[in-house]
């Protein structure tokens, strides 16, 4: 027979497990508020959060007990939820709230940020590419006109001087 100081120790341990369930369970509540875009997210929080409170139940029960399975553990579950949601589940929902809103916005800007580099970026790019064509192309167009120009000129003031 287990003593009496074992089984409180085990029924303590097992409320902090119920603590931690509580702990998924606003951070759960926290993303169904924020990213709840489609109803099709809202069953997959659902299911997400099942597993995890599922294999938290299963862990703490095998780390505790060894799947040595008592009445007491479901209750001290429930006891330690019911500790930590009514005392500072409201304050930590409304932390996580402004932690998560605090990210997606930090986010939103280094997209936006990311944005205006790629366009600057883009400006960039095209006008280096149009100058290179300008240089490679219009530059000589214009020495070559400018040649002839100068070669016209030149054999009508030739033709000027041997009339003279």
């Amino acid at each position: 027979m287990i003593p009496f100081t074992q089984d409180l120790g085990a029924f303590f341990a097992t409320a902090y497990g119920g603590i931690a369930i509580g702990i998924l369970f606003d951070l759960y509540r926290a993303f169904k508020n924020n990213f709840n875009i489609l109803k099709i997210f809202s069953l997959f929080y659902d299911v997400i959060f099942w597993l995890l409170v599922t294999g938290l139940v299963f862990i703490t029960i095998n780390v505790i007990e060894s799947f040595d399975l008592r009445y007491y553990h479901f209750i001290a579950l429930f006891i330690g939820f019911l500790i930590y949601y009514n005392t500072v589940s409201k304050l930590i929902l409304r932390v996580l709230n402004k932690l998560i809103k605090s990210i997606i916005y930090i986010v939103k800007q280094i997209l936006v940020n990311i944005g205006k580099i790629s366009v600057n970026l883009y400006y960039v790019i095209i006008y280096s590419i149009h100058f290179l064509f300008d240089t490679i192309f219009y530059i000589p167009n214009l020495l070559i006109s400018i040649l002839k120009f100068l070669k016209i000129k030149s054999c009508k003031l030739k033709k000027v001087k041997s009339k003279i």
